[in-house]
């Protein structure tokens, strides 16, 4: 045992001694250190395209207004680029017929609020206050959307993280409940392709990110994507009850007339770069606005084609600068 220089002075001092061996002697879990951060191969158009349908000439039943919310990069450049990631996206989304975007900073005014039909958000929440918390809770039981990804779903301090999962469906319940990791090909992203955002797609897909899961979560809160150990042959039920399975990969929650998805992947700017993932987020905007997911196909292959009509990036991205706010 390390010696520890100083002196106990009271029962409260002797606690915190045995909190803190306690610690020390503690294994530190996984999370994944050892996977190198790798995108994906590129893929032919042609094949993405099996799963977009043909999107051309294709419009939105409505004009719809996207605010897109943002805070400090908390990272390395290539994980968590929060502005990175609205910079390539609103241009991405303000093409889209019908669709204008608006962008937002650590948390939106009222005023934005009133304006929106979906509020995308991919941040690090502030500590909100209660009013912040009414606002939110008001535009989506009101019938506001929202996709929230990756760490938007954290709450720190995690008393008020309640607070969170009624807007939200899902909220971080804690280091001492919730989990984190990386993932690799060894974990594919299984959907559930009987839930309307995620119909037609493929059983499952592979990626190398993040997700955290054994979040707290709200009654009608449903799990539309799980990552876990290939599990041949088994129904997405079956997957989600399996060992070593992670759940709150995707999420849907209504509240009121409010309509959200969850992810909690998204961790590496590569990741947002990969066919893939940008077809499940079309479907899940789409999903959340209640209109057909056709229109919003386009960003799935602007700004990631190449002249041979490959699809994504094979730059890991990790050295991106982040810029502080």
């Amino acid at each position: 045992m390390r010696f520890i220089p100083f002196v106990l002075t009271s029962t409260l001092s002797l606690g915190i001694l045995v909190g803190i061996l306690a610690a020390q002697d503690k294994p530190r879990p996984d999370r994944g250190r050892g996977i190198a951060a790798q995108p994906n191969a590129l893929v032919p158009r042609s094949e993405i395209e099996k799963l977009t349908g043909n999107y051309e000439q294709t419009e939105l039943g409505r004009d719809v207004h996207i605010l897109w919310l943002s805070g400090p990069e908390d990272h390395r450049g290539g994980e968590h680029d929060y502005i990175r990631i609205q910079e390539v996206f609103t241009p991405l989304l303000d093409a889209v017929s019908r669709v204008t975007v608006e962008e937002a900073y650590s948390f939106p005014t009222q005023e934005q609020f009133d304006r929106a039909d979906l509020l995308i958000k991919y941040l690090h929440l502030p500590d909100l206050t209660d009013k912040q918390f009414a606002m939110y809770q008001a535009f989506v039981d009101s019938g506001g959307a929202v996709f929230s990804i990756h760490e938007s779903c954290i709450m720190r301090p995690v008393d008020r993280a309640e607070k969170l999962a009624g807007c939200i469906g899902c909220s971080w319940a804690g280091n001492d409940s919730s989990q984190w990791s990386k993932f690799t090909h060894d974990k594919p992203l299984f959907l559930k392709t009987e839930h309307p955002a995620f119909s037609g797609l493929p059983r499952s897909m592979q990626f190398n990110d993040e997700s955290y899961w054994n979040l707290l979560g709200r009654e009608n809160v449903e799990d539309i994507a799980v990552v876990a150990p290939e599990t041949n042959g088994a129904s997405f039920d079956e997957i989600s009850q399996s060992e070593g399975a992670r759940g709150n990969a995707f999420w849907t929650y209504t509240s009121g007339k409010g309509r959200v998805i969850g992810t909690t992947t998204g961790h590496y700017t590569y990741t947002w770069h990969d066919p893939f993932y940008r077809l499940l987020i079309a479907r899940g905007i789409a999903w959340a606005l209640d209109e057909e997911p056709a229109p919003f196909m386009s960003i799935v292959f602007d700004g990631i084609t190449d002249e041979n009509d490959l699809v994504g990036t094979t730059d890991n991205m990790l050295d991106y600068e982040n810029r502080a706010r």
